[in-house]
């Protein structure tokens, strides 16, 4: 299974350029990918949803959350609204089947100067061949350590608490109800990705090691040394994995130099 995480930009590149179609062209072989800064209903780029138009043009199944929402909506000359809303947010993309899902929304403090996003991660279990398993798609906020430390531990209480929240439902509903399918196991494995806004010395990434998570990145027996999965900004794009998992990192890399985005694509290959 090749896995990758990858912050798109929206779409536009180093060179400035709007495209997905190249961003779709670099997960062509990713089983499933982790997408952050994934856009729809912004008109700079035609209310286009990036989601759903990657996931197109890679005929993969995908699902969206954007925890950044605004109004995008437009009245004609007669009165009449269109509708729309302004997401930013992640994205799973995946070869197989996303069986449950939930957007969930990470801690957020207003700041009085500068600028932040409302944050959040997606958990989901998707039906890959050896059985389910859990992903959780993330971007945490760039503005510093105050505001994602509280993040690193909304999530990680959130992994830890997987089996006790229990899939989006539990038990089969009655004949009543629009289906009567039966409440998934959440699986045991995780896969921990996205854009964390910290390197490997920083005060974040020792909290995901103490809950227990494994850098894949380490465990495919790479360093530090020359590893930036964003230009002059190090290595700040993780995938981290239950100890269960670990075992079974084969490899990964970086995609350095891919114009497609102002950060490079980071993949794990795990054994099938």
């Amino acid at each position: 299974m090749i896995f990758s995480t990858y912050n798109i930009h929206y779409g536009v590149g180093l060179d400035g350029r709007h495209d997905v179609a190249r961003i779709a062209d670099t997960l062509a072989d990713a089983d499933i990918a982790c997408l952050q800064e994934v856009v729809r209903g912004w008109p700079q780029n035609g209310y286009v949803d990036q989601a759903a138009e990657i996931a197109r043009r890679l005929n993969r199944y995908y699902r969206f959350h954007g925890p950044m929402e605004a109004d995008a909506s437009s009245v004609d000359a007669e009165g009449r609204i269109t509708n729309r809303r302004r997401g930013f947010g992640n994205t799973i993309v995946s070869r197989w089947p996303i069986l449950w899902s939930r957007g969930v929304m990470l801690p957020k403090t207003r700041i009085e100067s500068g600028y932040d996003l409302q944050r959040g991660f997606i958990e989901a279990a998707i039906a890959v061949p050896s059985g389910p398993l859990r992903v959780y798609c993330t971007h945490l906020s760039y503005i510093g350590t105050a505001q994602r430390l509280p993040q690193v531990d909304a999530l990680t209480a959130a992994i830890h608490g997987a089996a006790q929240a229990g899939a989006t439902w539990d038990g089969t509903p009655d004949e009543k109800f629009f289906f009567q399918d039966p409440a998934f196991d959440v699986p045991a494995g995780a896969i921990v990705a996205g854009d964390f806004n910290h390197r490997s010395d920083g005060p974040e990434y020792p909290r995901f090691v103490a809950a227990g998570l494994v850098d894949a990145w380490r465990a495919a027996g790479n360093s530090d040394a020359d590893s930036e999965s964003a230009p002059n900004k190090g290595r700040i794009d993780h995938v981290f994995v239950t100890p269960d998992l670990a075992p079974t990192v084969r490899r990964a890399w970086i995609e350095r130099g891919n114009p497609a985005s102002d950060h490079w694509p980071l993949f794990v290959e795990f054994e099938n």
